[in-house]
């Protein structure tokens, strides 16, 4: 298929966003020596992938110049990449999914006050905004009971948006705060089914070396 110069343009700019994410990301997690594989786009698909046991993403952005849907989905699956949690994923990696939504949140606003390209800043602020509005409340207590509903629903259903969401909107504060918590984001691939979700959360309290605060008030929003 021929391609047109705007085409040519367009794949390129493209290319362009993600690789300046990928140094990004990858610098904030201090994962610089991680190869990032093959990343492809698949409009057709409904939600974008970072593919079990290989290095690959797989995006599902729409056709045309959307950039703020290329850098929200990118920020999301290569958080999944660097974190590199087990496969088949444990019953808490839900919570991973908060965190990597959290990320696209983060660089959605990096990307804003960058360089990369002002005349998409309103663009990335505007879907990162956004984010913080599609939520659906629950009572973050409720996770302390093993047994409770919620708790037993999201281990059941890791994609649950609205509620993620929800969780998020108060996560982001705490990251904001101290964004080189980034560093220590790859403790989530110990979370185990062998410990109860508050477990899981103190251990990364009691693993982190340099942000046992930032993570003391995540495991507070629980209490």
């Amino acid at each position: 298929m021929d391609k047109t110069d705007a085409d040519i343009s367009y794949h390129e700019s493209v290319c362009r966003l993600l690789d300046l994410l990928t140094v990004n990301i990858s610098n904030a997690f201090r994962l610089t020596d991680v190869p990032i594989g093959k990343i492809t786009n698949d409009p057709s698909r409904k939600f974008p992938i970072k593919v079990a046991g290989e290095n690959v993403i797989i995006l599902a952005a729409s056709s045309g110049c959307y950039w703020g849907q290329y850098a929200f989905q990118y920020a999301h699956e290569l958080c999944h990449y660097l974190v590199d949690s087990k496969w088949p994923p444990m019953r808490d990696e839900w919570f991973e999914e908060v965190i990597c939504e959290c990320s696209s949140r983060y660089w959605l606003n990096w990307l804003s006050e960058s360089t990369f390209d002002p005349s998409f800043s309103e663009s990335f602020k505007h879907y990162e905004v956004q984010r913080t509005f599609d939520t659906n409340s629950f009572n973050f207590k409720d996770l302390q009971n093993e047994d409770s509903q919620i708790l037993t629903y999201f281990r059941e259903h890791h994609e649950d948006r609205p509620h993620f969401n929800f969780l998020a909107n108060q996560i982001m504060p705490i990251i904001n705060d101290d964004p080189e918590i980034w560093s220590e984001m790859i403790l989530l691939r110990t979370i185990s089914d062998n410990f109860t979700f508050m477990e899981n959360l103190n251990s990364l309290v009691s693993q982190s070396l340099k942000h046992k605060k930032s993570f003391k008030r995540i495991v507070a929003l629980f209490l």
